[in-house]
């Protein structure tokens, strides 16, 4: 009988179970070892050292390629997080920084005083892993004031005439514009019908176009706090939406649909 040789993906996963069998094993001792020492001590000091690395590693590469709210999601911890945002994550790591410092600075001593005596070395999760199933939980938060500030940032921007509300039901961003007289305008009515379902960023970036007459897209950055590339990927989804409502005889386009200098 001839010999059926296993194939490396499967050689692979053999080998991360036996990797993360280990892993278990040394936790197990560990754990003995910080009850003897009645979870005191240099061994608690490495495993907090230890839970701040990984935990810093994990997150910022979860928020680095767009898939940490999947993974909160998976554990059933769910709150609103607009695709726009997701694209700040992915694209700035100074606001990964900030939301993983955030997290972190409550996770890791939340988890060493309230949950790792909890843990049990026969539950079939490492340290790591159970660690990184309650940070999630401090990340929602830490996120939710992150976004509370950019938001409020883009609200200063979009000016008391541009009311967003998030609809819990569809997960997208509503657009409720307040009646005053410069909404009377055809300018106003055409981009309030082009940016009806745009994000907060989009609309943000219009409006610092019509405020800063003239403005690169350098300069409207540095005012949004973000990238000359993600003001030039905005841009792009208006003008493609206009376009649209343009060809369909639903708008006449405006001018300031056009390029804005870089």
């Amino acid at each position: 009988m001839s010999r059926v040789d296993a194939s490396p993906h499967s050689r692979k996963g053999f080998a991360d179970d036996q990797q993360a069998a280990a892993q278990r094993a040394a936790d197990a001792e560990l754990f003995e070892q910080l009850k003897a020492d009645g979870f005191v001590g240099a061994r608690f000091d490495m495993l907090k050292d230890r839970l701040w690395v990984y935990g810093w590693k994990v997150l910022r590469a979860w928020m680095r390629d767009g898939t940490i709210i999947e993974r909160c999601r998976e554990r059933r911890i769910h709150f609103p997080a607009p695709y726009t945002e997701i694209e700040e994550l992915m694209r700035r790591d100074e606001v990964r920084q900030e939301i993983a410092i955030d997290c972190l600075t409550t996770a890791v001593p939340q988890f060493l005083a309230n949950c790792l005596q909890e843990w049990r070395p026969s539950g079939g999760r490492g340290l790591n892993t159970w660690f990184l199933h309650i940070a999630l939980y401090h990340y929602r938060e830490a996120y939710r004031r992150w976004a509370g500030g950019h938001r409020q940032r883009m609200r200063e921007i979009l000016g008391p005439d541009m009311v967003t509300v998030y609809n819990m039901e569809s997960g997208k961003w509503g657009f409720t514009p307040v009646e005053s007289p410069e909404n009377q305008t055809v300018l106003r009515e055409t981009l309030r019908i082009i940016l009806a379902e745009a994000s907060m960023e989009e609309r943000a970036v219009c409006e610092a176009m019509l405020q800063e007459t003239g403005a690169t897209q350098e300069e409207i950055a540095q005012k949004l706090q973000t990238t000359r590339k993600s003001v030039e990927r905005r841009l792009s989804r208006v003008r493609q939406r206009a376009r649209k409502l343009g060809d369909a005889g639903l708008i006449i386009i405006p001018s300031v649909s056009s390029a804005v200098p870089r």
